[in-house]
């Protein structure tokens, strides 16, 4: 459980950003494996809990092998949920267990996986629409206005303070993408927070076209000296003076651009870096936003990790 010293006040709330990304630990038994993160998406209204396959496997998806030094793969997670304290309109955070397989025997997992790439596409659903503590009905960041004009109305309505990565009241825009634009990381390097419980706000910029695929995979990368723990992280591209809009999603010349207001744009999933030297390349991994759509349309249960083998064929 986290403490109440993490308490704080939501009027400090400066952007509801810092509401999207929640913490996460994996667990095998009761044994603390690694630190993630994840966050809520909305689909037809219900909401799903989004993270990376390796969090939730424990392997690396290249080569199937199990990323714990002893070799321990997770069977449940903890994520940090920020609830909302009425006496004194703070926030406060409580850990909640979400379960990663739906039998003790540890063989049919609750995460969803892309139905064409598998665990190749390194990000998972988890359905958490019959658990009230992700409702968004009951969050303050539900709805359009801003929380605060409509507190004295319901506040006793208002039991959390999760904030959908696409949520209306973020006002985000179709900005068009474009190689070298800003894009920020909201995660957890190496288990750290930006205050509180609230994420850190990692900067970098797109480094590769981002309407272009990369190894026949619909992922993009990133320039970035980002770090484990950020794994899952939600990745917005945010433009302040003049940006453009898109129009058809492809690579039509827009015929709109915007001078002087802030522009943002949810892009997709961070999954971590290429290669194991933090030095190599600094380059990060970005799944595109469009893979949440597909893996939750389809509802393709993921495969066990405890079924799997290393590639190589060595035990893991």
């Amino acid at each position: 459980m986290t403490g109440d010293s993490n308490d704080v006040s939501i009027r400090k709330i400066q952007d509801p950003l810092s509401c999207v990304s929640l913490r996460i630990s994996m667990y095998s038994k009761e044994v603390k494996l690694a630190t993630g993160t994840a966050f809520i998406y909305l689909y037809e209204e219900k909401p799903y809990l989004i993270t990376n396959w390796h969090n939730v496997s424990g392997r690396e998806p290249s080569t199937l092998k199990a990323k714990h030094p002893a070799c321990a793969i997770p069977n449940r997670i903890f994520v940090e949920v920020p609830f909302i304290n009425h006496e004194t309109s703070s926030i406060i955070w409580k850990d909640h267990q979400v379960p990663i397989y739906q039998d003790d025997g540890e063989t049919k997992p609750t995460w969803y996986e892309h139905p064409l790439y598998s665990y190749k596409v390194d990000v998972v659903a988890i359905p958490v629409h019959e658990n009230e503590v992700f409702s968004p009905l009951k969050s303050i960041w539900h709805g359009t206005k801003n929380f605060l004009t409509r507190w004295g109305q319901i506040e006793n309505c208002i039991e959390n303070a999760i904030c959908a990565a696409t949520a209306p009241s973020l006002n985000l825009n179709p900005v068009r993408l474009n190689p070298g634009q800003d894009v920020f990381v909201l995660g957890f390097p190496r288990g750290m927070t930006g205050g509180a419980n609230f994420p850190v706000w990692k900067r970098g910029s797109i480094a590769s076209e981002p309407y272009l695929d990369i190894d026949d995979l619909p992922k993009i990368f990133i320039d970035t000296a980002t770090r484990e723990g950020m794994s899952g992280s939600p990745v917005y591209v945010h433009e302040t003076g003049r940006w453009e809009a898109e129009r058809g999603g492809g690579l039509e010349k827009s015929n709109a651009s915007y001078q002087g207001m802030q522009g943002r744009r949810f892009i997709g999933v961070y999954s971590g870096r290429v290669g194991d030297d933090t030095f190599q390349a600094q380059l990060g991994v970005v799944w595109k936003y469009s893979v949440i759509d597909e893996i939750i349309k389809s509802s393709t249960l993921g495969t066990s990790s405890f079924d799997l083998s290393p590639l190589d064929g060595k035990a893991p």
